[in-house]
This record gives C-alpha cells, structure tokens and sequence, in this order.
C-alpha cells in the first residue's frame, strides 16, 4: 500500500468518524427530548423517531463519499491501485467538507431538534413544520457532501507505478543477485 492509498483511506475514516459523531450527538440530544414526551404519551413513538433520525442523514453522506472513493481506488475489488502522495493528500482534503460540515451541522440539527420536540409536545399538528425546522439545516450538509462527491468525481486518479527501470540496470542487480546466491551456495 502506498503512502496516498494510506492518506486517501484516513481521509475516508475522518470523514466516517467526525460524520458519525455529529450524528450521534445530534440523535441522542432529540432522542433525549422525546422521553419526557413519551413517557405521558407513547403513540408518538412513531412520529419522534422520525425526528431523532434525521441528524443521521449526515453519517450517510460521509459513507457515500468513502464507499465512493473505495470504488475509485479498487479496494472493493482487492488490492487497492497506488497512488501518489499528492494524490492521496488531494483525497484527504476532499473527504473534509462532507466531515466538518455534516458533523457539525448533525449536531446543531440536534440541538434544533430539542425546541421541535417540545413545539411537537404543544401542538401535535406542527409535526410538519418540526421536521423543516430540523432539516433546515441539512442543506449545508448537502453542501459538504456535493463539494466532497464532486471533488471525487472530477479528480483524475491515476496509478503511481514505480518507473521502469532500463534493462542494464535490471541485468546488473540480476548479476549481483546472482553472484551472491552462488557465494551463499559455496559456502
């Protein structure tokens, strides 16, 4: 594995990890919300299950982005092509926008999906209206993940073989390789 298939692979977990713990965040504040409603009235389960899952759309886009950068780099299909340093780096950064952008906008769905439950709690009629206030900001999730997946998408990524060697040298490392067997073997 080359130091830009690694690169490129870290940029996929950092997207993966910081994408699931906004996500977390965000489903546990909501989920955290819900019970007290709950607790009083269990036939919204269905309905504030809906809400606690919404920051989880973000977790999807980070696993897109490295399921699609798996697929360009043939990991899925065995071992992984190399690839440059630069390359690798280049990847990296792209993978931070769907990262940065989706955890931290998970979170914050979190903390806007604590005021929607409690608006749900009083009005049971705005359920509408509490999951637009929650996905009002998924749009700039969406925004990170179209940076990332298009960045991906355009980035042409080609194999970082070695050079070829001219056939002297590879004749000369042949002779010495041979002639050092042949010490070894005498011996």
């Amino acid at each position: 594995m080359t130091l830009g298939v690694a690169l490129a692979l870290a940029g996929a977990a950092i997207a993966m990890v910081v994408a699931a713990i906004g996500s977390t965040a965000g489903v546990v504040r909501i989920g955290s919300a819900s019970n007290a409603l709950l607790s009083k009235e269990p036939k919204h389960f269905s309905k504030l299950l809906i809400l606690m899952l919404l920051p989880s759309s973000q977790s999807i886009y980070a696993l897109t982005v490295a399921f699609m950068m798996f697929v360009q780099l043939g990991i899925l299909g065995g071992e992984p092509i190399p690839i440059s340093t630069e390359t690798g780096l280049a990847l990296l950064f792209l993978c931070l926008p769907v990262a940065i952008i989706g955890g931290i906008s998970a979170y914050l769905q979190g903390k806007v999906g604590v005021t929607a439950v409690s608006l749900y709690n009083k009005q049971n009629k705005m359920f509408g209206n509490c999951i637009l206030i929650i996905s009002a900001s998924e749009v700039f999730a969406l925004f990170g993940f179209l940076i990332s997946m298009l960045g991906l998408l355009f980035l042409n990524i080609e194999p970082a073989y070695p050079p070829v060697a001219d056939p002297d040298t590879l004749y000369a490392a042949y002779s010495c390789i041979q002639s050092g067997l042949r010490t070894l073997l005498a011996v």
